[in-house]
């Protein structure tokens, strides 16, 4: 698991971006892939309301790449081998990509076409095994799947290239949390203050 030359900004109550940027072999045809860890210690719960994930890769062949983000009981697919069908198990003979990925955008990641992958996209959300994947498969890992968790703990972005030939080389991400702080509900002693100010105001 990676951590180093990780750069972290916050404006709370707001968003909280975790960025690295560097140069990181995606190991071809291996499925242990890289791992990167962040931690978010605020000093209080933060409600998490929306997540936005950036992705720099160069090189390679996409249709090999899976990818997700996970934290706490929350996991959503970013990549899972873009381009693969039932037609074509190979995915897509793309070079490259730099995009942002949102719940908020329409386009599925899985069939951009683009060349280079470059844009706005929805993730992939495909959560089944990344060596069978294709574009018929449900799509339930959606990066909403964070929204109502606290923002605080540990969070991992996993990159893995499950296929031979290619070789991708990650030059950054970018995680964005879109936070809440939660704000307690009166507790039982301010309850009753205010129900002992109520009965004297009454009589």
């Amino acid at each position: 698991v990676l951590s180093a030359a990780l750069t972290t900004s916050a404006v709370v109550p707001g968003t909280i971006s975790e960025s690295w940027s560097g140069t990181q072999i995606i190991p071809d045809n291996n499925a242990s892939g890289v791992s990167f860890s962040f931690n978010v210690a605020a000093g209080g719960p933060l409600l998490i309301t929306n997540v936005e994930v950036s992705l720099n890769i160069v090189g390679g062949w996409n249709g090999d790449l899976y990818a997700y983000l996970s934290h706490g009981s929350g996991f959503s697919v970013l990549l899972n081998r873009v381009g693969r069908t039932t037609g074509n198990s190979a995915g897509a003979g793309v070079s490259g990509m730099n995009l942002s990925l949102s719940d908020s955008y329409l386009t599925d990641v899985h069939t951009a076409p683009n060349n280079p992958l470059t844009g706005n996209f929805a993730p992939d959300g495909r959560f089944v095994d990344p060596f069978a994947a294709v574009d018929t498969d449900a799509r339930t890992a959606f990066l909403s799947g964070f929204n109502g968790l606290d923002a605080n703990g540990t969070w991992t972005i996993f990159f893995a290239d499950v296929a031979p030939l290619a070789t991708s080389s990650l030059q950054s991400w970018t995680v964005n949390l879109g936070v809440a702080p939660v704000v307690p509900e009166p507790g039982g002693a301010a309850l009753f203050g205010l129900a002992c100010l109520f009965y004297t105001t009454r009589r």
